[in-house]
């Protein structure tokens, strides 16, 4: 495996309460529909995972907490959204549409100004359909970060302007399903399929597929994510798919970093004046703000990996059918990202700052 860093060529732009309820076990409720589900009686589940399924977010959410993969999966949602997640989503879908347009032949070009903020506030459209409750600090998150990407995503384009000749896109945003089997003790086959939409891939002059993920961050360290990058599980979940669905090993995996500027608007400096000296600064320092890193791939490292993938998947599964342990990870409850979103309901059964969602996984629908 070799990891090195992508630079452009040739460039010519500068808790539950009720009866019966004790912490950290399942309520009677969910035991009992559990019971009525393998019994054969129908029932109203939010989420069953036969019918819907894992996702790369809700495996993630199981390995941080039990008790927050059972909120999750009941339906609960934070009201609030982080800076962070507003701007990430708004650039992925950004950089999705231009993609898609490149592989359609739409666009051949790259995109102008206008072009982009055409884009912007589609998905500000977008957002606000799929929040409708957002609140005051939601809404200034949003406003932020609709300027922000207004000031980085031409520049963006322009800097990897080769996209559009070099690469030949072929899957964006692809939705896979890949089923999958485990037995408990006694004998029982719980069933369900990992899930989830790919970023894309794309083939270059010579060679197989590469995967192509894109990620926003505000600190970069090339030199841990050199380490880290080839134990990153959802790039891994999607070279493996991509090998099942292309019946080929992928020739590598291209990361794709966009960085969130960290300027911040000036006393008396108006919206305009600051959505300009973001692009500004892109403009000078582009090298900064844009990284790509190349890992190359191979078959056994897949192999490797899916092992695991198996052995996590079956561990779920045993938990969601009462086969295995359920329990908190009090250390999550404040980690890397901050204070856990589902601390208030949690420990104080404080359910005033969320609601309950009517898709299970809002990630793979159009926003």
């Amino acid at each position: 495996m070799t990891i090195k860093i992508r630079k452009p060529k040739n460039k010519v732009y500068k808790a539950p309460t009720g009866p019966g309820y004790k912490p950290g076990v399942f309520s009677r409720s969910e035991t009992q529909a559990y019971r009525d589900a393998t019994e054969g009686k129908s029932i109203d589940k939010f989420y069953d995972p036969q019918r819907d399924g894992v996702t790369f977010s809700l495996l993630s959410t199981f390995l941080d907490c039990r008790e927050k993969a059972r909120f999750y999966l009941q339906g609960w949602t934070p009201t609030s959204s982080s800076m962070a997640l507003t701007f990430g989503s708004i650039v992925h879908k950004i950089d999705e549409w231009v993609r898609d347009s490149i592989r359609s032949g739409k666009l051949k070009e790259v995109p102008s100004k206008q072009y982009i903020k055409d884009l912007i506030h589609d998905v500000e459209k977008l957002w606000h359909k799929d929040n409708p409750r957002a609140g005051k600090r939601e809404l200034e998150h949003l406003e932020l970060s609709l300027l922000l990407a207004e000031g980085v995503m031409p520049r963006y384009f322009q800097y990897w302007y080769k996209d559009f000749s070099d690469l030949r896109w072929e899957k964006v945003e692809g939705v896979f399903k890949v089923p999958y089997t485990v037995k408990d003790r006694k004998g029982n086959n719980h069933e369900t399929f990992l899930r989830g939409k790919i970023d894309g891939s794309f083939r270059m002059k010579k060679g197989g597929p590469w995967l192509f993920e894109t990620k926003t961050k505000s600190r970069i360290d090339e030199e841990i994510l050199a380490d880290i990058l080839p134990f990153e599980m959802q790039a891994n979940i999607y070279l493996s798919v991509l090998r099942r669905i292309d019946k080929k090993t992928p020739s590598g995996l291209l990361y794709n970093i966009i960085r969130r500027p960290g300027l911040r608007q000036r006393k008396n400096e108006s919206i305009k004046a600051f959505a300009n000296r973001i692009e500004e600064d892109v403009g000078e320092r582009p090298d900064w703000y844009f990284v790509r890193m190349e890992m190359s791939v191979d078959e056994a490292e897949i192999d490797r990996f899916e092992l695991g993938l198996e052995d996590l998947i079956s561990d779920f599964l045993l938990w969601w059918s009462g086969n295995s342990g359920h329990y908190k990870n009090t250390n999550h409850c404040q980690n890397k990202f901050g204070l856990c979103p589902f601390v208030g309901i949690c420990l104080r059964n404080d359910k005033a700052n969320y609601f309950k969602r009517k898709t299970v996984f809002r990630e793979l629908q159009e926003w």
